[in-house]
């Protein structure tokens, strides 16, 4: 029964390590990265002649802009509509990879298991 239990563990840690594998041929595909968000904004300019004044329909716009955090700060900058779509993909690209190692971590942790490595029998602090 033991050497039976050794052959499933062997196969479910095989099994973790196609599938960390296949995760990581997945970020092979993803282009550049980009945090933050993408905001398309209309915008009323103030003026009590124009017609935005008074129809929120009539706004101008698209503005694009860009929003990211910086050394605790939010920082955004507006974007032009071609920029803004090279943004968007980068953000969905840096969305992406932030699922697939969010799946790596699942898969390392199950294969750390399997080996019987877990963290639940780890003291916090050595010595104490």
């Amino acid at each position: 029964m033991p050497d039976q239990e050794g052959g499933r563990r062997e196969q479910a840690l095989r099994r973790c390590q196609q599938e960390y594998q296949a995760l990581k041929a997945q970020m092979d595909g993803l282009g550049y990265i980009l945090q933050g968000s993408l905001r398309e904004r209309w915008m009323q300019c103030g003026k009590q002649a124009c017609r935005c004044y008074t129809d929120p329909g009539a706004r101008h716009g698209p503005y694009y802009q860009w929003s990211w955090a910086e050394g605790g700060k939010t920082r955004s900058i507006y974007l032009d509509a071609d920029q803004a779509e090279l943004c968007r993909e980068w953000i969905g690209n840096h969305r992406e990879l932030e699922r697939l190692l969010k799946r790596m971590r699942t898969v390392s942790l199950r294969a750390a298991r399997l080996k019987q490595i877990d963290r639940k029998g780890v003291r916090r602090k050595c010595g104490k």
